[in-house]
């Protein structure tokens, strides 16, 4: 009948979906950190505002995008497969690497039903009928789904958060996104800095101009169909780095879209869920998740990083303005070492926070090194230069540092005591970090300890 219970015989019309080896970029959404959280709590000391960049889009390329915008304005729907495939640079993390494939089928004002195959987590359908708003989330042990009433305008309902996170996979969402929207040349130049034209190209036999974006939130290539269809064909979106297995990896992602139809004869067949015998449908799927995550907690006795409670490692390192950090200035002092590379979000935005607090307590004994991953020394300074952080920097270049302390997602903040026991690690942007670091801190001067007693052992309620 239909893929994963859905009713998409129809959706399948001219769009026959092929199989793809590998698993899905489902962690593009968070690429940059190793699957740290992300910073929704931690932020900045206030900073001085500065004048935002101007906004430069060539005019050619600007054409391009309203050929788009009327082409799109003018359809009331239409089809196409979208195949998203993620490469990495290291074996180790091949499991991250893979295909996933979207199935889209688009009927104005408020009919959609998106299908999202492959082989990891992420799997699922959001269909709107018109009246209803189905979301499907296929997961390892069980397939389960909401109902809700359906949004009036396609706008309303690409707002959804499971939504948005579907169509995230594999970076494309700023194209799928534009071209569900009312208008196409808002959703696309929004937060673009810089739009040019960099020549013609053919991709899979078609003409066509390629675009590059540089914008707020990340960078992007678009290459754009000529002629009377002006679609996309080809998305590349600037991923960068990852950081999994202790190193740095190279992720990229490559998204094509094809099989387009337009104007389709839609019936009602083409937007009906079916669950399947044994899916179980819930009130809220966000709700079902938080439930059963709190579940899991209150099962699970606390979780101290393997490194608490015993003997750090005195670090020689050398600054980025050509300083070195020795054992000697480590010995007898409470050190706080925060891991951290130019690339990750989350770190761009708690290192300031913990910079700041360490820099209140440095005439109490406090010594704080911002420890660079693993980037090569004029990256560093050049970033250091744009962003300036009142922190020394010291450089990682080998790993060996990062390795000692078992950093395996960053941003990972350590604290070392008088005694060179490690007291407390924090691994990402957790909620309520500059609280809780200001309380350790204070609590290792007041002469307090803040490892488990009888070495690592977990405890009840870890400060």
């Amino acid at each position: 009948m239909g893929m994963m219970g859905i009713r998409t015989d129809r959706l399948k019309t001219g769009i026959p979906l092929r199989t793809h080896a590998g698993v899905a970029a489902v962690l593009i959404l968070f690429a940059g950190c190793g699957g740290t959280t992300p910073p929704n709590a931690a932020k900045p000391a206030a900073q001085t505002a500065v004048e935002p960049r101007p906004v430069s889009i060539a005019p050619e390329a600007r054409e391009v995008i309203e050929r788009m915008a009327k082409f799109f304005g003018a359809r009331k729907g239409f089809t196409l497969r979208q195949v998203s495939t993620t490469t990495v640079s290291d074996e180790a993390a091949k499991k991250l690497a893979g295909a996933m494939t979207h199935a889209v089928r688009v009927e104005r004002p408020h009919r959609l039903a998106v299908v999202l195959t492959g082989d990891q987590p992420g799997s699922g359908a959001v269909i709107s009928d018109g009246e209803a708003l189905v979301i499907h989330q296929k997961q390892k042990d069980a397939n389960r789904y909401e109902s809700s009433p359906a949004p009036a305008t396609l706008s309303e309902l690409v707002d959804n958060p499971h939504l948005r996170t579907m169509l995230a996979v594999g970076g494309a969402d700023v194209i799928t996104k534009a071209v569900l929207a009312e208008d196409l040349s808002a959703a696309l130049l929004e937060g673009v800095q810089e739009l040019s034209v960099a020549g013609s190209e053919e991709v899979d036999g078609r003409p066509c101009t390629h675009l590059v974006a540089r914008t707020d939130s990340g960078n992007w290539d678009v290459w754009v169909a000529t002629g009377d269809e002006p679609v996309p064909v080809k998305f590349v979106p600037a991923i960068g780095q990852l950081f999994f297995g202790g190193t740095n990896v190279d992720l990229s992602s490559t998204v094509m879209f094809d099989q387009w139809r337009f104007d389709p004869a839609c019936e009602a067949a083409d937007f009906a869920f079916v669950p399947e015998e044994g899916w179980e449908k819930v009130e809220s799927l966000s709700g079902f998740a938080e439930q059963a995550r709190r579940e899991r907690l209150a099962a699970a006795r606390p979780s101290i990083h393997p490194t608490v409670g015993f003997p750090g490692t005195p670090l020689s390192l050398v600054g980025a303005d050509g300083s070195r950090f020795d054992p000697a200035m480590q010995k007898d002092k409470i050190v706080v070492l925060d891991f951290w590379a130019s690339w990750c979000g989350p770190c761009r935005a708690t290192l300031p926070v913990v910079a700041q607090i360490c820099n209140e307590y440095a005439d109490k004994g406090i010594v704080f090194r911002a420890v660079n991953v693993k980037e090569d020394p004029e990256t560093i300074r050049t970033f250091l230069a744009e962003e300036p952080i009142d922190a020394a920097v010291v450089m990682d270049t080998e790993g060996k540092a990062s390795a000692a302390y078992r950093v395996e997602a960053i941003p990972h903040t350590v604290i070392i005591g008088r005694d060179g026991i490690v007291q407390a690690v924090h691994v990402g942007a957790a909620e309520g970090m500059e609280a809780k670091l200001r309380k350790q801190l204070d609590a290792l001067l007041e002469g307090k300890s803040l490892a488990p007693k009888g070495g690592n052992q977990a405890r009840a309620e870890p400060l």
